[in-house]
């Protein structure tokens, strides 16, 4: 009987444990109803997006690496322009030195060609002078026959004429020349040691001009007061007339009056193929 009674308790329990068991877990269905589609949708959607992120990140985690790198080498390029510019700018400045300088070597460049052109000349001067002494019609002569040459300058003595100064004026332009000008107490001495007649007068390009009121040379200059002594300058200040020229003085005369004259020009370039 006791048995019975166990058994039947138990199983009696069972069924009520049972029971038990299937109401739980229908409260549970109830209280957590499965996930609907919209849901997982969503979830799906968020997952969707944050791999999209993530992917967006690591783009730009590159690009941004790919950027600095850019950058970096855009940098050294730039550094590298500026280093180029600088460097031309050098060039630059230097040649603008150098081309600012050249006319400066320019002209040292021209003044030495000068002084080579002159000492050929003054060489060949020298050359032809003493030709001209051994042959008086050598052909490097630069005056004319019967002409006497000194420095730049041919005169001729006319030693067996006289005329008036204007006459003799007249006839050193039909020669092409004038009346002679002392320019120096030189080629004053030269004048002198010429072995003119013992009682020789010669007129010279000076007279006296009474539009200015002042002693000019023939080609209208004045005469300076280092080439006449005191006597002779004295002379000249007080006086009216013309110049001429006696045993290495000045003296002043009448232009009316008749005497020798001395006409000047210009020498001729003595020719380097001339002097052989």
């Amino acid at each position: 009987m006791s048995d019975e009674v166990t058994y039947a308790t138990l199983t009696f329990q069972d069924s009520v444990g049972a029971r038990n068991n299937r109401d739980r877990n229908n409260l549970r269905k109830r209280a957590c109803p499965a996930p609907s589609p919209i849901w997982r949708l969503a979830a799906l959607s968020l997952l969707t997006l944050c791999l999209m992120l993530l992917i967006g990140l690591v783009t730009l985690g590159i690009m941004l690496l790919q950027t600095s790198h850019e950058i970096n080498s855009d940098s050294e390029r730039l550094s590298q322009l500026q280093k180029t510019i600088h460097q031309q700018q050098d060039n630059f400045s230097q040649q603008l030195s150098d081309y600012r300088n050249f006319p400066t070597e320019e002209e040292h460049l021209k003044s030495q060609i000068s002084s080579l052109l002159k000492q050929q000349e003054q060489m060949a001067i020298k050359l032809c002078q003493e030709l001209i002494i051994r042959t008086s019609d050598h052909k490097c002569n630069p005056c004319p026959k019967m002409w006497q040459w000194y420095q730049n300058s041919c005169y001729y003595f006319a030693t067996n004429e006289e005329n008036t100064w204007i006459n003799s004026r007249n006839n050193c332009l039909d020669q092409n020349s004038t009346l002679v000008k002392i320019d120096s107490l030189e080629e004053k001495d030269f004048l002198k040691s010429q072995p003119l007649p013992k009682f020789s007068f010669f007129w010279l390009g000076l007279s006296w001009d009474p539009s200015g009121k002042s002693w000019l040379w023939e080609d209208g200059s004045i005469p300076s007061p280092s080439l006449f002594s005191p006597r002779e300058y004295t002379q000249i200040n007080g006086s009216r007339g013309c110049a001429y020229f006696q045993k290495g003085k000045i003296y002043l005369s009448r232009c009316s009056a008749e005497i020798s004259w001395i006409c000047e020009k210009t020498a001729t370039l003595v020719k380097i193929e001339d002097l052989g």
